[in-house]
């Protein structure tokens, strides 16, 4: 089984902002901004995905919210900026309605009402969420009326793994990914250069085929490092006669496990046959 991994990096800029609540601010009478390739950052763990903020220097500036034109309160979207919502007891009547039987026999029935005690009759009863204010702090600048503007550079760091498997039996190869072998060959290097001495010429060709695809693959990410190798996955078919018919197994991998799709008892003594 051939690997290949592949480490790459990708940076994008875009304009973001936070809400301004006294912190330092980074203007451009600091200098020029340096560009998005020219900022220091590392990725933690050597292919391992990971995606990192960094605000670029000089870039940050002081702006009015444009969510609340700087006043740091909004339109409470509940009542409408009214402060008082309709009552949700009474619909809005002010009222409630009772029925009431003005006959000993219980034929005769009329309607009494009384005022609503939830809005004490008005049919209207303050917001809950502004409480009558008619206006709430703003979510966006969290009611500073400020906000920081400054551009964000994000950072991305993906493993890009492929691998090609000589399998000359029946076994599927996803069984064959997540088993353990023996390392016959192993390289890390910033561009690895594919394998051509492997005894089976099939792992010689695929190396070069994807070794070639993913140096011209990643048009908009930096390569920072590549390593390949070759685990030799121990496959061990059984034959067998079960009922006069021939069947077979697998045994593979270090971990031994066993894929026996046609075995006549699945479940057995309480194992289960994969």
């Amino acid at each position: 089984m051939y690997t290949l991994e592949t480490y790459t990096e990708k940076r994008e800029t875009v304009w973001a902002y936070e809400p301004f609540t006294g912190q330092i601010v980074d203007t451009p009478v600091n200098g020029s901004a340096p560009g998005p390739w020219e900022i220091q950052a590392n990725s933690p763990n050597k292919f391992v995905d990971c995606v990192s903020h960094i605000e670029v220097p000089h870039t940050a500036s002081i702006k009015p919210c444009h969510n609340c034109t700087g006043i740091g309160r909004t339109r409470c979207t509940t009542c409408l900026g009214q402060g008082m919502c309709v009552c949700t007891y009474c619909n809005g009547s002010g009222h409630l309605f009772h029925n009431q039987n003005t006959s000993h026999h219980g034929n005769n029935h009329h309607n009494q009402h009384t005022p609503c005690s939830w809005c004490d009759g008005n049919g209207r009863k303050r917001c809950g969420v502004c409480i009558g204010h008619g206006q709430v702090p703003c979510p966006l600048c969290t009611a500073t009326g400020q906000l920081k503007c400054f551009i964000r550079l994000t950072i991305t760091w993906t493993n890009h793994p492929v691998d090609h498997i000589v399998e000359r039996t029946t076994l599927p190869d996803e069984l064959v990914r997540n088993v353990t072998g023996q390392i016959a060959f192993e390289e890390e290097l910033p561009r690895v250069w594919p394998i051509n001495h492997f005894s089976d010429h099939t792992v010689n060709t695929a190396s070069r085929q994807l070794v070639e695809r993913h140096n011209n693959q990643f048009v908009n990410e930096r390569i920072l490092l590549q390593r390949h190798k070759v685990r030799i996955i121990p496959v061990s078919e059984v034959i067998y006669t079960f009922e006069q018919q021939d069947r077979n197994f697998y045994v593979y991998g270090y971990e031994q496990k066993v894929h026996a799709p046609d075995y006549p008892q699945q479940y057995c003594c309480g194992c289960a046959i994969l």
